[in-house]
């Protein structure tokens, strides 16, 4: 058995939203290290010490920076596999759900960053945005994915 895929024309959309995910990856950049410089944590040094985070605000909002920088990076390699499959069946959708979780992202760094919220609780906003398209891509790369196996229209069988 085997399955042909077809890549739809929209399909131009989801590659260049997983460019975009790879703009914001290289926006953390100088979003870290403007944070960096302000602390005066040299290199290699990942993060400021708890003790020097509590008695700076610098120390602090760099550390918040690296976090952001880093959940990042943690995300984007699940993010880019649910934005590719789910672009096979809902290029639009998908590209639309993509460009929701950078815009997420950034929006999660700033306020992370942001030296008026206590706690890094700005980040807050910008998690529920990335969330959404979140949950779109799996829910899209789920189906996308089912559809292929043939179990789709086994389960829809049943249902009838």
């Amino acid at each position: 058995m085997s399955t042909q895929i077809t890549i739809p024309t929209e399909y131009g959309y989801v590659l260049l939203t997983a460019y975009l995910s790879t703009l914001v990856g290289y926006w953390h950049l100088p979003h870290t290290s403007r944070h960096r410089n302000a602390a005066k944590v040299p290199y290699p040094i990942a993060y400021a010490t708890a003790e020097q985070a509590k008695e700076s605000k610098a120390h602090y909002l760099f550390n918040c920076a690296q976090r952001s920088h880093a959940t990042f990076l943690e995300h984007q390699p699940q993010f880019l596999t649910t934005l590719l499959i789910s672009g096979l069946k809902f290029p639009l959708f998908s590209s639309a759900m993509g460009v929701l979780w950078c815009v997420g992202r950034v929006v999660y760094a700033r306020g992370y960053t942001d030296p008026n919220q206590a706690e890094g609780k700005g980040r807050g906003t910008g998690s529920r945005i990335f969330y959404l398209g979140t949950l779109g891509l799996l829910g899209g790369a789920f189906v996308s994915a089912l559809g292929m196996t043939g179990l789709g229209d086994q389960i829809m069988g049943l249902l009838k």
